[in-house]
């Protein structure tokens, strides 16, 4: 069995960056493109028809460029439309390479596709092709990821609890239950933890705070396993061996798909 690969965050994202700009080439009205990149799951993207190539396209503005080596998705209908999606990225907003080859998701479930980065560019695109009906997409993003280590003690990837009403007689008797949602947990821990990992756990939390970002607790062995969560309000992570090193506790909560 090969060794497990360390844990990855997706939350750094070129989109709304200032001096940038995004459009589709098609959008539905009051599914604005906006909607993709502020990391909520109430709103979306919905093309306005359902012929294809659809393209939502990035550009970081006069001068200046940015790299990506992950494109992320959730809230969306690609797989029950069939439908093609990759990205691409371009110098000049002329000619387009591709990021990787396209592809269908195996499930309209929140997913990651890393690539190898290509490199800082000023123009960049999703593509969404062979839709027989309107494509959507409630958050999608692409950007640079973030590996932090590996977790020095157990945890259950799979953690989950589901969020009900119950009712009971006066007698404690079960009179009824209603399941609202299954809400997904994952809490770890890193020990020892340099300066060096400090710096990305704390540019991660002041970059994205409370907001969803995707979470890969596994990526060589389960890289389809890909979490939309949410951290906890509490951040505590405290020093010791006289202040190098630190305890890093991340507790993260999302809602299951």
């Amino acid at each position: 069995m090969s060794g497990w690969a360390r844990i990855k965050f997706f939350w750094k994202r070129m989109l709304g960056e200032a001096g940038s700009d995004l459009w589709a080439s098609s959008t539905r009205p009051g599914f604005d493109v906006s909607n993709i990149h502020n990391m909520m799951e109430t709103n979306m993207w919905m093309a306005d028809t359902s012929a294809g190539p659809h393209y939502i396209t990035y550009d970081a503005g006069e001068g200046k460029t940015a790299a990506a080596d992950y494109l992320a998705i959730s809230g969306h209908n690609l797989s029950s439309l069939a439908a093609l999606v990759s990205l691409q990225y371009s110098i000049d907003g002329q000619g387009y390479t591709d990021a990787f080859a396209p592809f269908t998701p195996a499930a309209d479930s929140s997913f990651v596709r890393e690539f190898a980065n290509p490199g800082a560019n000023r123009f960049w695109r999703v593509k969404v092709e062979n839709t027989p009906s309107q494509p959507y997409l409630s958050i999608c993003i692409w950007g640079e990821s973030t590996e932090l280590d590996y977790a020095t003690a157990s945890f259950d990837p799979h953690e989950q609890e589901v969020r009900t009403s119950v009712n009971l007689s006066q007698g404690g008797y079960l009179a009824g239950a209603h399941a609202h949602y299954t809400e997904r947990s994952l809490s770890f821990r890193i020990e020892d933890a340099d300066e060096a990992l400090y710096e990305k756990i704390s540019e991660w939390r002041e970059g994205s705070g409370l907001r969803n970002f995707f979470v890969m607790w596994e990526p060589s062995g389960h890289p389809e396993e890909v979490y939309l969560m949410r951290p906890e309000p509490r951040f505590a992570n405290p020093l010791k061996a006289g202040g190098s090193r630190r305890d890093i506790f991340i507790n993260l909560k999302g809602r299951k798909e």
